[in-house]
């Protein structure tokens, strides 16, 4: 296989398993009872901490309407709650609920792909587990890069 028609395989795999990951997390939202955006907002939540919701808003790239929407789910669902920003009340902050229930549900859920991934991870040497880390940092950098600017291009064509 030439280089070219390499690199264009590599490109379609990523395309491949972004689709792939998608649909995983639609069945993970499924099975949990939310919408997929609801449930990445929760990974999110649990992964930073309380936050605001105008920060929900600038991690996810959604409007604070949409926003607004997803955490009256999560707080119905008992996932998160608000509580009055103490230093700005015109601010709220959204945290999350421990739920055991919901966790043990999630890890069922992720338990077998993390360990079949560990066993896939583990049959490759140190200096392509370096370069297979380096080469998914910079697709994920990318990827990030390219959705701020369609962030930014739909906010301004909104306007």
């Amino acid at each position: 296989m030439k280089r070219e028609e390499i690199i264009e395989a590599i490109g379609e795999k990523f395309t491949e398993m972004s689709t792939e990951t998608i649909l995983f997390h639609q069945a993970v939202a499924d099975i949990v009872g939310l919408h997929i955006t609801d449930h990445k907002c929760m990974h999110f939540i649990h992964r930073f901490g309380a936050m605001p919701a105008g920060r929900l808003a600038e991690l996810t790239g959604l409007t604070t309407g949409a926003v607004t929407g997803i955490i009256d789910r999560l707080e119905k669902a008992g996932y998160v709650r608000r509580m009055d920003d103490p230093k700005d009340r015109r601010r709220t902050i959204v945290e999350p609920i421990r739920n055991k229930k919901l966790e043990r549900k999630i890890e069922m859920i992720f338990m077998p792909l993390h360990e079949r991934m560990q066993k896939l991870l583990s049959s490759y040497s140190d200096s392509e587990l370096a370069f297979l880390l380096d080469a998914v940092t910079k697709t994920v950098e990318l990827t990030h890069e390219e959705s701020k600017k369609l962030s930014l291009q739909r906010q301004s064509s909104m306007k």
